[in-house]
């Protein structure tokens, strides 16, 4: 790491200077190499060995020897004394007092098994490393107070309270002028990851791109997750540790998995220790104390290493909080926010001077109000007198609201969602806009691009997925814009729109927004924004018989990505395929660019659940010419009506093949439900799958589905399987063998599709953090470290502004009993365990556990009428409220989860309503 993440930190006057581990300018440590300390009985000699605190500064290996003597009762020499001194302050200190601590913890073990003394001073370099990672923490828990307490700003009330009454236009005006100036949409804001990337573009620095960094320093960051994880483990394991991996812009990624691997370490040392317990011979037992020394070494590196990497991170955050502080900064900020705020008022002038007036009077009347202190704290109270005004003024203009709203309107032109990639050109798309977009929104995602000639109004058009499929062709277009609404309509029909969900990146906004509208509506229009030839017309109608399985965005992106780049190709060549050879050439073309698509899509994940669900094959379902599989459906697969196929399918089937799916699915008392559809059988990745599936209506998320098919056979069956008996799950009842750890995950709150982050309660985000990212166990329970919910929550898109309230919905939840706290354990990588396992780390964990209740078949009629003050079922309901009173969070919650169960009618819950949830009664 250099020592400029952490040069700002000697400013302070009311803290310690942490000081950095390794020089600046950064380089490769320049102590002399040195192989770490063997595990022995003693000490090695250090004769004609320089001690210099400057030498040892960034060589944590010979700065361990000194203290495994000091440790020992060795009687040190002056220099030594002295370094120890200067260094016993900075971050270097506690990493070597781990790694001397940990060699003498493998030189303990290795006596243990030759019969030599063992070493009886590692507990006293386990309280020194403590009481020394103690003292660095709370030096950084000082500066950062400091670095918050100096470099607050204030932001403008009037921002505040725009923000509060219009958030959605605020938030899209403030997306507009971040993309005006070509930042990103977290450019304002604290980041939670890609530190080192928003210092560069914060401080403006732009030497400090890829390509002035180091060679070693490019080699890491462009290296594979699984080859990164490999450089780790070689870096513990060798002699002399790696100074590229010290360099702020690899420090997050490192400190990332820095706790794999020095838990893979730590599983070997401790596997050689157990092999050496059992009988061997003498040749054998040598070799396996080799072993043992070996990996012992290994793990003491890694821990030291990863308490580095933890240190350097803190540092890396600590100069982004100093950055965001900064009054130069701060004020670039406000002056952003305030001229998203003016963007806001040009639209509504309405809101511009009520504002304006309620501020002024609040100003005036407001006792705590003072320049250094804008009342910040009253907008919500402010917030809602504007409201109130505005209310008061749509009301009285009521009669002319109505004429207005009854004139035609024009055709909405979307914003393009512009932003400044993080990819980079070697993605397919940009990979923020992938983010951003629902994963509802299409299975099939294509990239599209023409080329257009405004003499002879020609274009060529070409698209491509990521998994490798392309087309490509030509025609007559009005205009340019004409060019780009024929190409994402030709691109969706070539996708198979009609049935397959299908979603088509483009460049152009007003192409895209057409297509949304027009299918949105179901209606093409005469007036379009735009003349279209009558060719667009037909497409456009065609596109109404996909039955909405057909959306289009716009990206303003400011990097060429792969997937555009090839659309391109392919749109050159068609435009120019008239000229000799220009089909062969196209098709050539299309050939490479689909071997290389699929051999990137080979190398990344297909989308599957990852806990339980995924498709798998049924034993012995070769038999005969017959493939058997069984697969649990995702909200995804219910909503966009497809599935997926097992991973290795052998037999010979072709790509988007058309075939026949039957699905039965019996109901108790009534005669079976069956759907049949006519599917499409396609390729993504690795992965087959089956698009335009009807699923019948009420099935829920995890209902086990078996399949049956005869590839030789267009038609394949499908079947659900009764329970013994109905059983309810969190208020939703189940009727059909179902998987129980995608219950919990599918059901969690808003999964359902068209759920907005905003619609939350603050108890239904902890319930979702939960049951989304938590550890899932095989009877559906869900555990989470209770100091990472946080953490979690704001990974899933939780606003910043609602983390002071997560801990007050945990009591609450913990309360009510849905949710439990107990006590559990961390093992090395971070993984949670309950109940705790000997050896790991105690920590405090939420737990989710459904709540299962089997439900009893109505007795017969006869039975009821003769029998009372029986239990029985009362269905959930909506009722009034007393005058003044409104549901709770939890209520409307409750009423989401049972209107997603079909068990009352989808429609919001009225005013002055609350939601009784099923219950028994007797009587």
């Amino acid at each position: 790491m250099c020592e400029g993440c952490h040069a700002e930190l000697s400013k302070t006057p009311h803290a310690e200077p942490i000081r950095p581990i390794v020089p600046e300018p950064w380089k490769p440590s320049v102590a002399e190499p040195r192989e770490p300390t063997p595990i022995s009985a003693k000490p090695e000699k250090r004769e004609g060995w320089r001690s210099a605190p400057g030498i040892l500064r960034g060589n944590f290996t010979q700065l361990a020897i000194i203290l495994r003597d000091r440790a020992a009762g060795a009687k040190l020499k002056p220099e030594e004394r002295r370094t120890l001194r200067v260094l016993e302050d900075e971050p270097i200190f506690p990493v070597a007092l781990r790694y001397a601590e940990l060699l003498d913890e493998g030189e303990a073990m290795v006596a243990r098994h030759s019969g030599r003394g063992a070493p009886k001073h590692v507990r006293a370099l386990t309280q020194q490393r403590i009481a020394a990672v103690r003292s660095f923490e709370n030096r950084y828990r000082q500066r950062v107070a400091h670095v918050r307490r100096t470099s607050s700003v204030p932001d403008r009330l009037s921002t505040l309270i725009v923000r509060e009454i219009a958030r959605e236009k605020y938030d899209r005006a403030l997306a507009s002028v971040l993309r005006q100036r070509g930042l990103r949409p977290d450019a304002i804001s604290v980041p939670a990851v890609r530190l080192w990337s928003w210092l560069t573009v914060a401080t403006g620095d732009r030497t400090s791109g890829d390509e002035a960094l180091p060679p070693a320093v490019r080699r890491l960051l462009r290296m594979h997750d699984t080859a990164f994880m490999q450089a780790v483990i070689a870096d513990a394991k060798g002699t002399q540790p790696d100074a590229a991996f010290e360099h702020p812009a690899v420090v997050e990624r490192w400190a990332a998995s820095t706790g794999e691997v020095e838990s893979q370490l730590r599983s070997a040392r401790d596997r050689c220790d157990r092999a050496l317990r059992g009988k061997l011979s003498k040749g054998q037992r040598a070799k396996e104390i080799g072993r043992l020394r070996a990996a012992a070494r290994a793990y003491a590196m890694a821990s030291a290493r990863n308490l580095m990497a933890d240190f350097a991170l803190k540092s890396l955050r600590l100069q982004v909080l100093q950055q965001y502080g900064q009054e130069r900064f701060q004020q670039f900020r406000i002056a952003i926010l305030k001229e998203a705020t003016e963007m806001v008022y040009r639209t509504e002038p309405a809101l511009a001077s009520e504002v304006a007036r309620a501020s002024a009077e609040h100003r005036r009347s407001c006792p705590r109000w003072s320049a250094r202190n804008p009342c910040l704290t009253c907008a919500p109270q402010v917030a809602a007198v504007v409201r109130e005004r505005l209310s008061a003024r749509a009301s009285a203009g009521a009669g002319e609201a109505r004429k207005e709203a009854s004139k035609p309107r024009e055709v909405e032109v979307g914003e393009v969602t512009a932003t400044t990639c993080s990819g980079g050109p070697d993605s397919f798309t940009c990979r923020d806009l992938g983010r951003q977009l629902s994963a509802n929104l299409g299975r099939m995602v294509g990239v599209t691009e023409p080329r257009y000639d405004s003499e002879t109004g020609r274009f060529g058009y070409g698209w491509v997925t990521e998994h490798g499929e392309w087309g490509a062709g030509e025609g007559q277009a009005a205009n340019v814009h004409d060019a780009w609404l024929q190409a994402v309509c030709r691109t969706a029909l070539d996708l198979g729109g009609e049935v397959s969900r299908v979603h088509v990146l483009c460049s152009d906004q007003r192409a895209a927004s057409v297509v949304n509208h027009v299918v949105k509506v179901e209606f093409v229009a005469e007036a379009l924004g735009f003349p279209v030839t009558e060719q667009t017309r037909k497409l456009l109608t065609r596109l109404l018989q996909s039955r909405g399985k057909v959306s289009a965005s716009a990206s303003g992106c400011q990097e060429r990505h792969r997937g555009a780049d090839a659309a391109g190709q392919l749109a050159d060549l068609a435009i120019r395929a008239g000229e000799a050879g220009g089909t062969d050439a196209i098709k050539a073309a299309g050939k490479k660019i689909a071997e290389e698509f699929r051999r990137l899509a080979e190398t990344t994940s297909v989308q599957s659940p990852e806990d339980g669900g995924g498709a798998s094959w049924i034993p012995g379902g070769f038999d005969k010419g017959e493939l058997r599989w069984r697969g649990a459906l995702l909200q995804v697969h219910l909503t966009n009506g497809w599935t997926e196929l097992p991973d290795g399918l052998k037999a010979t089937v072709e790509d988007r093949q058309r075939l026949r799916l039957v699905v039965d699915h019996p109901r108790r008392g009534s005669s079976p439900v069956q759907t049949e559809s006519e599917v499409l059988l396609r390729r993504t990745g690795r992965r087959w799958e089956l698009h335009g599936v009807s699923w019948p209506r009420g099935m829920l998320p995890g209902t086990l589905v078996t399949y049956r098919w005869r590839p030789s056979e267009r038609r394949i069956r499908a079947s659900t399987e009764l329970l013994p008996q109905p059983e309810r799950i969190d208020e939703l009842t189940y009727r059909h063998r179902y998987d129980i750890r995608v219950v919990t995950r599918e059901n969690a709150p808003g999964v359902k599709p068209g759920v907005q982050d905003h619609d939350l309660s603050d108890s239904a985000w902890v319930m979702r953090t939960l049951r989304i990212l938590g550890h899932l166990s095989a009877d559906g329970s869900a555990i989470l470290a209770e100091e990472a919910l946080v953490r979690n929550c704001l990974e899933l898109g939780m606003p910043q502004k609602r983390v002071p309230r997560i801990h007050p919905a945990v009591e609450r939840l913990v309360k009510e009993q849905r949710i439990g706290r107990v006590s559990g354990s961390l093992d090395g990588s971070g993984q949670p365990s309950y109940p705790p396992r000997r050896g790991e780390t105690r920590v405090r964990l939420l737990r989710y556990a459904p709540r299962l209740e089997r439900i009893a078949p109505p007795p017969p009629r006869h039975a009821q009428s003769q029998f009372t003050g029986r239990e029985h079922v009362v269905n959930g309901f909506v009722r009034r409220l007393p005058a003044g009173r409104q549901a709770s969070d939890e209520q409307k919650e409750l009423h989401q989860e049972a209107i997603r169960a079909k068990q009352v009618v989808n429609r919001p819950l009225p005013d002055g309503h609350t939601f009784v949830r099923s219950h028994r009664r007797k009587g």
